[in-house]
């Protein structure tokens, strides 16, 4: 095997073994500057992907401006509150999720309504999880929790609110940016779990409570994908309103269809301008947060998350590893410019197959393949441009000391070296004359 070979097998080999480290940091999160750039890439695939139509199980009643002009404060009157209830209720829904912190005391007569309002029914109540700092380092412990959210404590609503519902934490995930990426579906503190918002509200629809394992929620024989951290991935249907909406004011007013509300999940949320509960998302700048959430309840109702599992994470791992060998190798290639344009040809294809997956509900990183291949890949083509331009220097240096020992062109054709001629044929025998 010659050296050229022997240096390609060893450039090979070694962009391989960067690949293979790349990945084992960022699955260990130490490299955070990736979840930036994945976060970016997935905004983009998600413009590329476009607008889709969401499955019909959410009805978000909206506490809009024309609801606070309408009752003349906000936060809304615990009595408004309990009578948009009520005129929910009539019209039957399957449940009432109700997106506020009602972690306050109210007037009496207003807690009390409130209160009556959800005896006897199937609803949620959001509550908070409280964190010592902005972002959740992935403890070092084992085991099945060790990945969960951990909070110093949670914003619960009232007792007399508490004891007629259920209780689900409304906190969200979010990127660097300030889109929201995912929702834990349980949340810790050092003495209690507690389930998500988007989870006590399915689990209600559906009946069942669910069992929570790696990369899997189970509501009975029904199965929602999740990640590793036991958190659903979220991905938009579009800018807001794309899920159904109604005016708490038109609730009131009875100027809404029975169909709107029947047997559906109904989320009360603020999505007035003062609440300040608004979220960036690759389609909208001002994402409501009942819509995010509206939005993960859907996940878990329809199943049309993010596929994340452990199958996606080995084609993740594989992909690192072989994807900078095979550009690597194919910048060896003896015909350069053939190698260079089926380098190009790899990286499109294998850019437009992440999109086709992701938008087929597969989460392939987008992100850990730039950082795995591009590297090795850029190095090796400047190693090979220096390496090449060495040699020909080396080269045009011997053409020039050559040069030194040839008699100068004088237009005259040589006429070549002169020997004494022999007697006879060519070919033949004979003496010298």
């Amino acid at each position: 095997m010659g050296s050229r070979h022997l240096q390609t097998l060893i450039a090979v080999f070694l962009s391989g073994l960067w690949g293979a480290a790349v990945y084992f940091a960022h699955e260990r999160g130490h490299l955070s500057f990736l979840d930036r750039i994945e976060s970016a890439m997935t905004d983009l695939r998600t413009l590329a992907r476009g607008v889709r139509v969401p499955p019909d199980f959410v009805t978000i009643v909206a506490i809009d401006d024309t609801m606070v002009k309408q009752g003349g404060i906000y936060p809304l009157a615990r009595i408004d509150l309990a009578r948009i209830v009520d005129a929910i209720a009539r019209l039957q829904p399957k449940v009432i999720a109700i997106d506020l912190l009602l972690v306050d005391r109210g007037s009496d007569d207003g807690d009390e309504a409130l209160a009556r309002s959800l005896a006897g029914r199937a609803s949620v109540i959001a509550a908070a999880a409280v964190f010592a700092q902005a972002s959740q380092p992935i403890a070092a412990e084992n085991g099945p929790l060790a990945r969960l959210p951990r909070a110093e404590r949670f914003l619960l609503p009232l007792k007399r609110f508490a004891d007629h519902a259920e209780i689900g934490i409304a906190n969200v995930t979010t990127d660097r940016g300030g889109t929201p990426s995912s929702i834990p579906m349980l949340f810790r503190t050092h003495d209690s779990i507690e389930m998500s918002f988007s989870l006590r509200a399915a689990a209600l629809a559906i009946g069942k409570e669910p069992t929570i394992e790696p990369y899997r929620l189970a509501f009975g024989e029904r199965s929602v994908a999740i990640d590793a951290d036991h958190a659903l991935s979220v991905t938009f249907y579009g800018p807001r309103r794309t899920m159904r909406t109604i005016s708490a004011a038109s609730v009131l007013a009875g100027e809404i269809a029975a169909d709107d509300i029947r047997q559906r999940i109904v989320v009360i949320g603020a999505t007035v301008t003062a609440a300040g509960d608004f979220f960036p998302t690759p389609f909208d700048s001002v994402m409501p947060g009942v819509e995010v959430v509206a939005t993960a309840i859907t996940h878990l109702m329809a199943g049309d998350g993010m596929l994340r599992d452990q199958l996606v994470c080995l084609v993740d791992a594989i992909i690192a590893i072989v994807l900078p060998m095979i550009l690597v190798g194919l910048l060896a290639w003896h015909r350069s410019a053939i190698g260079l344009i089926a380098t190009l040809i790899i990286i499109v294809v294998g850019a437009a197959a992440n999109v086709f997956a992701f938008s087929r509900g597969i989460l392939l990183s987008a992100a850990l393949p730039i950082a795995a291949a591009a590297p090795p890949a850029i190095l090796f083509a400047g190693v090979q441009l220096w390496s090449g331009r060495r040699r020909a220097q080396y080269f045009a240096i011997r053409s020039e000391l050559l040069a030194q020992f040839q008699a100068p062109d004088s237009g005259v054709a040589d006429p070549g070296p002169r020997f004494p001629q022999r007697a006879g044929a060519p070919g033949c025998g004979g003496g010298f004359h």
